[in-house]
């Protein structure tokens, strides 16, 4: 009993971190914004508060260090609780491998502050990967997890592609650079929703856990 005991205690835990987690990533992008002297949250990348030669970068690659040790516990949790069902294991997965890619392209491969960055290049590469695992542990979410969850998993990432179509259809029209303008906006709108994806499923996993379900 006292075994049963303990390891409900340190699912309770992993899970807890998948709150933590992205309170982390939120709070450490709106402080080094805020510090950094200029910046526009909307106009500029986030990859800039990292960036090679920005001095919120010593500031931003700890912080995100915490985080991302915080998403790969909260993963494995994922992965434990479907015991042998294979969708929870592929979303606690992709969501170790969202945050380990994340925080490799982070560490190894910045990108340079003021300069915009070769879409060839490792990092960009790196963090594209990083950013197709967040999708497709929505994706696997969705098909693993039922009830509000669910909705919310699939509501997502279609909104991604309802926000991509609109990009597209308008930036026909619109003037040039204009686009370029809310490039810090529309990243934070995908990352920031996949926070709170992760977040919601944290505590739909331990309301579920709780209740015995």
């Amino acid at each position: 009993m006292r075994s049963g005991a303990d390891g409900a205690n340190w699912r309770q835990v992993m899970f807890f971190c998948g709150i933590l987690s992205p309170l982390f990533y939120l709070a450490t992008d709106r402080l080094a914004g805020r510090l950094l002297n200029g910046y526009s949250f909307a106009a500029q990348s986030m990859s800039e508060l990292s960036a090679t030669g920005s001095p919120t970068r010593s500031l931003v690659v700890s912080l995100n260090l915490v985080a991302a040790l915080l998403m790969i516990v909260f993963g494995a949790g994922v992965w434990r609780v479907g015991g042998q069902a294979l969708l929870p294991r592929i979303t606690g997965w992709l969501l170790i491998g969202n945050a380990a890619l994340g925080l490799i392209g982070t560490i190894f491969f910045p990108t340079r502050f003021g300069v915009r960055p070769n879409f060839a290049s490792p990092g960009v590469i790196i963090m594209f990967f990083s950013v197709v695992c967040s999708v497709l542990a929505m994706m696997f979410g969705a098909a693993a997890f039922s009830g509000w969850i669910r909705v919310l998993s699939i509501a997502i990432p279609v909104s991604y592609v309802l926000l991509a179509v609109l990009r597209l259809t308008t930036g026909a029209s619109s003037p040039a650079g204009q686009a370029a303008l809310l490039v810090g906006a529309q990243e934070r709108t995908m990352v920031y929703s996949f926070l709170l994806w992760v977040m919601a499923l944290a505590i739909h996993l331990l309301l579920s856990r709780k209740g015995g379900r």
